[in-house]
């Protein structure tokens, strides 16, 4: 194998591919390492750790066809060091030379029978702007769990409703959904269960993709001046593939019945607060100051004309702040995890925030003023 390619787009590629090997450093032989394969004038870049697949192309000036599996992180590191230029990388027997300018670099390579076979992913069924995708999931991602004793909780539910797709997630504390009512279809399946560690590197690469580069699911959709990129979304027996542009993210399902989230969203909410996003937030974060730990709560006591919040710590001291808003209901005090509250209304798309709250014990929602595609579910903490 030998191609010459130009070099951002180079380290472009090894650096998205090798997303999927680097969070796991203890890999060693070829799972630890990305695959190279030049055909023609195409170079196609893989990494993966068995749960989580990146597949990576782009164009380079072929000059044999062949393949190779490299050191993932050190192959990047040096083609990332090289000056801008041309690139070059000649694979032959056990070793790989890159060489850019007056460069030259020797690696030794791993055998191509030790990298795993993957299966090749299915047609995209359903197409999703990449920007509603996007925005959906740095809203949702936040709320799955870390811990992996429940490991259904530490996925994403996406989910067909209603002509679109409904993104949902909960670690047991707080529920995040989010609808994609615009989606070009909906799932072939009633739901999946998606790993939040592989939306999170959705998030990361989707963008990469960039307008007008092509490749199945990066649709030509006009918007004004410039096109609407969309991500292809492709469901398999056991995983599911994203695709956007030259990029391609597959992940393995995982496998159980999703908690009935439906059952927790209360029919209705008597108390409504109005109040302005960024100040809410600023107010928040300067009272968090003297939380030290996960059991300190912040209290919000809404009345008509603001909401007093209140941090009461015992070793430290005590915060308040008023800020201003419009509260229609009952005069109410309600406390929260403070970083759990800023999450929500930190996900909240526009100026204006509504709390919606039933009572001291029950789910309160955080929500935008007008949009109604976003709903952040957050239990209140038990305060005497």
């Amino acid at each position: 194998m030998k191609f010459r390619c130009e070099h951002d787009s180079l380290v472009e590629v090894l650096t998205t591919a090798g997303r999927a090997v680097s969070s796991r450093s203890s890999m060693e032989g070829a799972l630890g390492g990305i695959r190279l394969e030049c055909n023609g004038n195409r170079l196609s870049v893989v990494g993966t750790d068995l749960d989580l697949t990146v597949h990576a192309t782009t164009e380079v000036i072929g000059i044999t066809d062949g393949a190779c599996v490299t050191p993932s992180k050190l192959l990047a590191d040096i083609v990332r060091s090289l000056e801008p230029g041309a690139v070059t990388i000649a694979s032959e027997d056990d070793k790989v030379e890159v060489g850019a300018a007056r460069s030259r670099f020797s690696l030794r390579t791993f055998s191509l029978e030790d990298f795993p076979e993957l299966p090749v992913p299915p047609e995209p069924t359903v197409s999703l702007p990449a920007a509603s995708l996007l925005d959906a999931l740095r809203q949702v991602v936040r709320a799955a769990s870390n811990d992996e004793a429940r490991p259904l909780l530490t996925g994403v539910l996406i989910a067909s409703e209603a002509g679109g797709i409904r993104l949902v997630a909960t670690d047991s504390y707080r529920l995040s959904l989010r609808d994609i009512p615009e989606a070009g279809s909906v799932l072939e399946v009633p739901q999946i269960l998606v790993p939040a560690r592989a939306l999170a590197e959705l998030q990361r690469l989707s963008p990469l993709a960039g307008p007008a580069r092509g490749g199945r699911g990066a649709a030509g959709d006009q918007g004004g001046d410039q096109p609407v990129l969309h991500v292809g979304l492709s469901v398999g027996e056991h995983e599911v593939t994203f695709t956007s542009g030259d990029v391609q993210v597959s992940t393995r399902l995982l496998d159980g019945s999703y908690p009935d989230y439906r059952q927790l969203i209360p029919a209705e909410y008597p108390n409504r607060l109005h109040v302005g996003k960024d100040s809410l937030l600023d107010a928040l974060r300067r009272v968090r100051l003297l939380v030290r730990d996960n059991t300190t709560p912040v209290r919000l006591s809404m009345r008509q004309g603001g909401v007093d919040l209140t941090v009461v710590s015992q070793e430290i001291g005590d915060a308040s702040e008023t800020v201003d808003a419009d509260f229609d209901g009952t005069d109410l005090t309600v406390a929260f995890n403070p970083t759990y509250l800023i999450d929500g209304v930190e996900a909240v798309s526009g100026d204006e925030v509504v709390l919606e709250t039933v009572d001291a014990t029950k789910p309160a929602t955080v929500r935008a003023s007008e949009q109604t595609d976003f709903r952040y579910l957050l239990m209140p903490v038990r305060v005497s």
